[in-house]
């Protein structure tokens, strides 16, 4: 008998060599046989038949497509795509399966990484911006040190030098020491000699070397990048009080795909400088002082001088964080006891390892987005109440082990996405807020971090082991500073803050309307159509196989404007698709998604849309769907989704929620052909005219006086756009 080998054999049937090997052991090959180690397979034999009984998948060897997706942070459905456009190509299939090799997937990343492959590079994608990259926001403007890290950064870019963490730590060793002597008033003459002048103790700062030793583990690198790259050593930082320059260097030289997959954002000082000063003002009693997740120390480097040493403690799980905030907390402090920095700043993971309680005031800016591997998941599922849903945002975790970590009546100060306040998915945290704690302040400070799309807040919080209240609490937005005097009935659902004492009380008059209805449960809602590939699906030629399709910017209040936008209606090709009767409804609401503004237009040419047009179909009974049309364009509908949800999306939870007073129908006649007057209107100044009639007439239908009118007028009317 004739035999082939494992090789031969997996281009004769078509799998890979892993595969092969594998359905030998299993016996799926008829006369395969063992020789010496070595498979030999008949010549003659036949590929085994796949089926669900006979995959043999071993988790080391093989990953499913929710694993491959996670490890590329994409979704499932980008996943499924991305087979279909065979850009990504699993092992094998069975039972309509799809497993992929484990080294394949280590390969793409890589090639991801070093742009071989650049299917994620206009995808923004978290894990895989690769590179070095100047964090200037990171210090203040006036830094006088930012020039000399970007000198650095360059020459690092232009060197063949592998930049890993132990090279990071001799360069933030030898800035360490520039700093230490610029403090001390000591001069070097050369500076790309100080780190040997360090090491032969010739420089020397007593108990302190240790902190700088602590990094320097590697002394056979020390030496090689002494010898070949001096240049590396060549700047002079000076010590600048308050500027975290050791953490700039750091973070700076720091892998940026590292850095975002791990959940890592480093705040700038702008906004440290504002918490902190926030958080000391309104707690002068405060005498011990956290950070959890510290990084580098920047937040604990700005408390005032009133603060003392074994005041402050700091926690991070990165090693080099901590070893570098040593170094920070003996630059801000005279003569630190070495025993209290390395008792009160440790290396852990405050989630699962850190047990210290007791603090008066707990600050920082946890990480976002941590990707927790399974075997922590069910840890934390375990040991958390927010950690009990189908995701788990660290962000969550690190609120309520912060919470349970405080005094009575200690304060809590985080940086947080704004999503924090509304969305869904952090109704458990907000639910414990309200059952312990009062709010003392929000900020709402937009997009401050750097190259990422996401609102966020400063959040300070009173553990009070009491209800929350409102009063005294203090918000501010853009040029707004609010005082609140009154009591709100603050709901876990949404916490809607960004408003006045005033606003709140028309707000609840809104939701207070009698005889009213909403579109939950009466309504068909639908995504538009997500294609996987825009440029491939749509045309700008017309054709008998082509119809139109919108975007979300076709979209106005009444009106949807003429595209040259074409697609073939091909739904099982496009990565996501909402069932054909939703897109061909006789009569359908249209609306702009990503958009801080209510925006809806009627349909009834059954046009198709993408995923920046949604749809909802109401069906209510005895409710004219242009009836409905003019109350979600009005002005009252939008000062309800601005202030109960201050979202930049148009969520369907949120168009839901939005009440809707029921009337006759003599008296929605009246709204309707008010209605059908604006969306025949061509004339931009008339169109303008026709709103405000329309929503007079939606005013009195919520029974609002002209005082309430006045308030939704002014909070509304600056970005009351797409009329026209």
């Amino acid at each position: 008998m004739d035999f082939i080998s494992v090789k031969e054999a997996a281009i004769k049937f078509g799998i890979s060599e892993r595969r092969v090997q594998k359905l030998c052991e299993a016996h799926r090959i008829e006369g395969a046989e063992m020789v010496s180690g070595v498979w030999l397979i008949p010549t003659k034999a036949r590929k085994p038949q796949e089926d669900e009984r006979t995959v043999f998948v071993d988790s080391k060897d093989y990953l499913s497509l929710k694993e491959v997706c996670d490890e590329l942070s994409i979704s499932i459905a980008t996943g499924r795509n991305w087979v279909k456009l065979g850009k990504i190509v699993p092992e094998f299939i069975s039972n309509k399966t799809v497993f992929f090799s484990s080294s394949y997937i280590e390969q793409y990343k890589i090639e991801i990484q070093n742009g071989a492959k650049t299917v994620l590079k206009s995808r923004r994608n978290k894990k895989f911006i690769t590179g070095n990259s100047l964090y200037s926001s990171y210090v203040s403007e006036n830094c006088e040190s930012i020039k000399d890290v970007q000198i650095l950064l360059n020459l690092l870019n232009q060197s063949t030098v592998v930049v890993n963490e132990e090279v990071i730590q001799i360069l933030v060793a030898d800035c360490a020491i520039k700093l230490f002597m610029d403090k001390c008033n000591m001069k070097a003459a050369k500076p790309e000699c100080v780190l040997t002048e360090f090491l032969d103790g010739r420089v020397s700062f007593g108990v302190y070397n240790q902190l700088i030793f602590d990094l320097l583990e590697n002394k056979e690198l020390v030496d090689e990048l002494r010898r070949n790259e001096m240049q590396f050593f060549a700047n002079n930082f000076k010590f600048e009080r308050g500027e975290d320059i050791l953490g700039l260097l750091y973070i700076s030289c720091k892998n940026i795909g590292h850095r975002k997959a791990t959940g890592s954002y480093y705040t700038p000082t702008k906004v440290v400088k504002q918490l902190i000063t926030k958080v000391v003002e309104k707690n002068k009693d405060g005498k011990k002082i956290l950070d959890p997740c510290c990084g580098t120390g920047n937040f604990l480097l700005q408390l005032p001088a009133r603060f003392e040493m074994n005041q402050i403690y700091g926690n991070d799980i990165d090693l080099i964080s901590i070893k570098i905030a040593r170094i920070n907390m003996a630059l801000k402090f005279d003569n630190v006891d070495l025993g209290i920095l390395y008792a009160n700043f440790t290396n852990s993971n405050y989630l699962s390892e850190f047990d210290g309680t007791g603090y008066d005031l707990i600050v920082g800016n946890p990480p976002w987005g941590f990707a927790f591997t399974d075997k922590e998941k069910i840890y934390l599922r375990n040991a958390f109440t927010t950690a009990r849903g189908n995701s788990i945002e660290s962000y969550d975790l690190f609120l309520e082990k912060a919470l349970t970590g405080l005094k009575k009546n200690g304060v809590l100060s985080f940086v947080l996405p704004e999503a924090i306040l509304n969305v869904k998915a952090h109704l458990p945290i907000r639910k414990m807020i309200v059952a312990s704690s009062s709010i003392q302040f929000v900020e709402f400070m937009g997009n401050v971090f750097n190259q990422v799309n996401c609102p966020c807040i400063i959040f300070q919080l009173k553990h009070t082991d009491e209800k929350i209240t409102t009063k005294g609490m203090e918000i501010f937005f853009g040029t707004n500073r609010l005082h609140l005097r009154k009591k709100w009935n603050i709901s876990p659902d949404c916490f809607s803050l960004k408003m006045s004492d005033e606003e709140h009380k028309v707000l609840q008059k809104i939701s207070g309307i009698s005889n009213m209805v909403t579109l939950q449960d009466k309504s068909v809602f639908a995504l538009g159509i997500v294609t996987g590939n825009n440029k491939k699906f749509i045309s700008k030629n017309k054709s008998e196989e082509v119809e139109v399709i919108l975007k979300g910017s076709d979209i106005f209040k009444y009106k949807v404007k003429e595209t040259d936008n074409y697609i073939k209606y091909q739904p099982k090709k496009f990565q996501q698709c909402a069932a054909e009767e939703c897109y061909r409804a006789p009569k359908k609401l249209l609306y702009r998604f990503i958009c801080n503004q209510l925006v809806f237009a009627c349909d009834d040419k059954q046009m198709l849309s993408l995923n920046s047009c949604n749809i909802v179909i109401p069906n209510i009974k005895g409710i004219n769907i242009k009836y409905i049309l003019a109350v979600l364009n009005s002005r009252i509908a939008q000062f309800f989704f601005e202030k109960k949800f201050n979202s930049v999306k148009v969520l369907r939870a949120h168009i839901e929620q939005i009440p809707i007073p029921k009337i006759s129908v003599s008296e929605q006649n009246e709204v309707i052909s008010l209605v059908e007057e604006i969306e025949n209107e061509i004339n931009a100044a008339e169109r303008i005219v026709k709103y405000e009639n329309i929503d007079e007439k939606i005013r009195v239908l919520y029974g609002l006086n002209d005082l309430e009118y006045l308030i939704i007028k002014k909070t509304v009317d600056e970005n009351n756009n797409f009329l026209s």
